[in-house]
């Protein structure tokens, strides 16, 4: 099952992949399903956001209680004021914020079952985000936090302060609900990048 993942992988992808690179779209497309998944826990914060290249954007926040675990993950300062300058981005953005590493057998079992090309096609979609610096994770206190979001948030999970996921998404209007669904639509409009029929 494994052989065959990695097999249908690389021939769509092409001969010259290797078996490392099949697994880092596994990966991809991992991280881009549990973006989606948490999407619905997110709230809007600015409307007027930008993408590295200019695209205008919805900038679309979750939050995560900055637990000692996730803490751990990473070296950040203790003094407040310094912690909030720091920041990650991209894939680390996705992991300090509590996504898991597929990097398992299972995770490649899975790609089979659910098809080859969906993984392309998420991973694909995740790319796009990381070439546009559109995902970024902050330290924040609870009285730095968006003012829509924080309403949103239960006072007790905050004690140690809260990481703030931002993530850009290509729209100049916000939808009705944040939905997976919504953000496979944005990323596939404004750039094509599904892969052409064959």
């Amino acid at each position: 099952m494994i052989l065959r993942t990695l097999s249908l992988l690389r021939s769509l992808q092409g001969a010259s992949h290797t078996a490392d690179e099949a697994r880092a779209s596994v990966q991809q497309a991992s991280d881009y399903r549990w973006l989606c998944d948490q999407l619905r826990h997110g709230t809007v914060v600015d409307e007027a956001a930008r993408l590295a290249d200019g695209t205008p954007a919805l900038a679309v926040a979750l939050a995560y209680p900055a637990t000692a675990k996730r803490l751990a993950g990473g070296s950040w300062p203790e003094p407040p004021e310094a912690r909030e300058r720091c920041h990650v981005a991209g894939t680390h953005a996705c992991r300090a914020a509590g996504a898991p590493a597929y990097r398992t057998l299972e995770s490649l079992s899975r790609g089979v079952a659910e098809g080859a090309i969906s993984i392309l096609r998420d991973a694909a979609r995740f790319q796009y985000l990381l070439e546009r610096d559109a995902l970024e994770l902050a330290w924040r206190r609870p009285q730095r936090l968006p003012t829509g979001l924080a309403a949103a948030l239960p006072e007790s999970s905050g004690a140690s302060g809260w990481f703030l996921l931002t993530l850009r998404v290509p729209s100049t209007t916000p939808p009705p609900r944040l939905t997976g669904a919504w953000l496979d639509e944005r990323l596939d409009r404004y750039r094509r990048i599904l892969p052409r029929p064959g």
